[in-house]
């Protein structure tokens, strides 16, 4: 079955970097069989890395639906097997996915 990785992490905003770098040691994962949702909620993590083992579609949110809407109202993003993606998130966020 495809997976997905989803790692939460939280950023060390009190540095100064050309970008935000994800703190290992705050981090929090789990691996998602497709179709699912995580169990895991956003507490305090502001960055969620996702890589998946197949081709799939992603939602995060509160409430996420990783289903593709044919009228183009869709939340999903479509990810591509082998690369990891980063993603801002909020408390509460939540991560859904299906293959494509």
């Amino acid at each position: 079955m495809a997976t997905l990785i989803v790692t939460y992490s939280r950023i060390n905003a009190r540095r100064a970097y050309n970008s935000p770098v994800a703190q290992g040691s705050a981090c929090r994962t789990e691996t998602i069989t497709m179709p699912g949702t995580g169990s895991l909620t956003v507490d305090g993590e502001e960055v969620v890395e996702l890589v998946a083992d197949a081709d799939c579609w992603v939602a995060i949110g509160e409430d996420p639906d990783s289903t593709i809407a044919t009228d183009g109202t869709g939340a999903a993003r479509k990810l591509i097997s082998g690369i990891p993606y980063t993603f801002g998130v909020r408390d509460g966020d939540k991560t859904a996915v299906e293959a494509a």
